[in-house]
């Protein structure tokens, strides 16, 4: 969940917000379409979210902490929205 700017060390939902905002503004230039997203895309998200995890250490950005699952649902919705 790739977030930019300066971000707190540990988060919560507002982060799947700003990573969808990030995908979407990655998109207007040279990082457009930076991850990949296959057919396979929704359903391991589906498979990480079942785990129902209560933290998730993103690669760039804040760590969630909170519901894992929802928040790998809504990700993989915003993943299908701006990559799909």
């Amino acid at each position: 969940m790739q977030q930019n700017g300066e971000r707190p060390p540990l988060g919560g939902d507002e982060l799947v917000e700003l990573c969808r905002q990030s995908m979407i503004n990655y998109q207007k230039g040279p990082f457009a379409h930076y991850m990949p997203y296959t057919r396979s895309t929704d359903a391991t998200l589906a498979r990480l979210a079942a785990l129902q995890p209560k933290t998730l250490a993103t690669m760039h950005g804040s760590v969630f902490h909170g519901d894992g699952e929802k928040a790998l649902r809504a990700f993989a919705a915003a993943a299908k929205e701006v990559f799909g």
